[in-house]
């Protein structure tokens, strides 16, 4: 039997066009993130002009060294950059809290005060601060204009010490040069998996469809609370069935999920190719090489069918929900158990991403109400076996299936109840004899 008669057909496309023509629908699927994607890029250009020193002026920077081991090697260091830097001999000495005072007083907008064991903090015996450097500034300090100085220092620092030892012909770059660590799963079929990568994508497919829930179940709450409201359910209900009005709700108020998910990651995906196309150095020198990125279609599909059916699932909870309110002062309390339902899975995930082959992971990814996010988590960072996404799937299914005829029996009754909302028992008995 085809549950999509012509009759739920209607419903649906009903609620899909009511929903998609609103105002609220076309900013918050086309204005939110152009809005998001503008923000982004203007945090990344404030970023990069913060990073200037300055902006197009060069600051001017002295240097106090004692040793006068390091001096000159900074100040090379720091040509190409936009500090020009110079030996501050009348500075050499002082305390920081003289320095302070006369660097008003002069021509320099930063003084960099280095202690006289700087090289080798042994020559200070056992003064704890024998290897700290102080950076004064008469203004507030640009973060690129620290982030120069600091890096300009350390590679400074190394050379005057190579230099000391009798190695100053080996490349001191070379030395600071970093190595980025890859973790690599390999499961049982021999696929290799990045797991910094694969834990990201969990966690954010989570938080996305969490995200789903809490905002397009609210949806079918209000939609269904509207129709009592404004007594049209009285005359819906006379031409079709409860549980066809329940199904098109659902199928509907999806629909526009659906849609709205689509548009958003259409857009993203264009954002994210031309930041990745205008970022490609920058990943790469992080160890991070996009192209060699497989895509694991099949785990793909799983994960999408996890996430319909863990949305038909709550769907059915939400609508049998609406159907026991008559007003709005009880909707976020009528959502509020099935909420928690939501959020304890979402929770869950923090674990099974370190753990996901835990055994308790394992048990928790196999009941109805937490596995369309724990078995997804797993299913991206682990190999699952066969047997256990398939009992999942399987539990799934039931699961759906008996909160479609949970939801169906409360509808049924609850939708054309009015008045004081009903208590527990009341819904229990509607469930057994609705």
């Amino acid at each position: 039997m085809n549950p999509f008669t012509p009759k739920v057909r209607a419903v649906v496309r009903r609620e899909f066009m009511h929903r998609v023509k609103s105002k609220w629908f076309l900013f918050s699927t086309i204005g939110l993130p152009v809005l998001m994607v503008g923000l982004m890029a203007l945090a990344a250009f404030l970023a990069v002009r913060g990073s200037e020193a300055g902006g197009d002026e060069a600051r001017s920077m002295g240097i106090a060294d004692p040793s006068g081991a390091v001096v000159d090697i900074l100040v090379e260091e720091l040509l190409s950059d936009s500090v020009l830097a110079s030996r501050a001999r009348d500075f050499e000495g002082l305390s920081v809290a003289t320095a302070q005072a006369q660097l008003r007083e002069s021509d320099y907008d930063y003084l960099l005060l280095l202690p006289e064991g700087v090289v080798d903090p042994t020559l200070e015996g056992e003064e704890e601060d024998a290897s700290e450097a102080t950076l004064l500034a008469r203004a507030n300090l640009p973060a690129g204009t620290e982030r120069t100085v600091r890096n300009g220092l350390q590679r400074a620092l190394l050379r005057a010490r190579l230099r000391g030892a009798g190695l100053e012909d080996v490349d001191a770059g070379e030395l600071l040069r970093r190595t980025s660590i890859d973790i690599v799963n390999v499961t049982e079929t021999g696929e290799a998996r990045s797991q910094d990568i694969y834990q990201g994508i969990s966690f954010g497919i989570a938080f996305f469809f969490y995200m789903i829930l809490l905002i397009y179940g609210q949806m079918i709450i209000r939609s269904i609370l509207e129709e009592k409201q404004s007594d049209i359910v009285e005359v819906m209900v006379s031409s079709l069935r409860p549980w066809e009005l329940m199904l098109g709700k659902i199928v509907g108020v999806g629909a526009v999920g659906l849609a709205q998910m689509g548009i958003w990651a259409a857009i993203m995906i264009l954002a994210a190719a031309y930041g990745l196309t205008g970022g490609a150095s920058t990943l790469a020198e992080a160890g991070i090489d996009v192209s060699a990125i497989s895509i694991p279609w099949g785990t793909i599909t799983l994960v999408l069918l996890f996430l319909v059916l863990g949305y038909l699932l709550y769907a059915g909870l939400f609508a049998g929900a609406g159907a026991t309110i008559s007003n709005e002062q009880d909707a976020q309390q009528a959502a509020m158990p099935i909420t928690m339902m939501i959020i304890l899975p979402f929770i869950a995930i923090q674990g099974v991403i370190q753990s996901p082959d835990a055994g308790w992971a394992v048990v928790v990814s196999l009941v109805p109400f937490f596995s369309p996010l724990v078995m997804t988590s797993r299913l991206f960072i682990t190999s699952v076996p066969a047997w256990q996404w398939a009992l999942s799937l399987t539990l799934l299914v039931l699961g759906v299936l008996a909160s479609a005829w949970v939801a169906g029996r409360i509808y049924r009754v609850g939708i054309l109840m009015k008045g004081q909302r009903p208590n527990l028992p009341e819904v229990i008995r509607w469930v057994r004899h609705g």
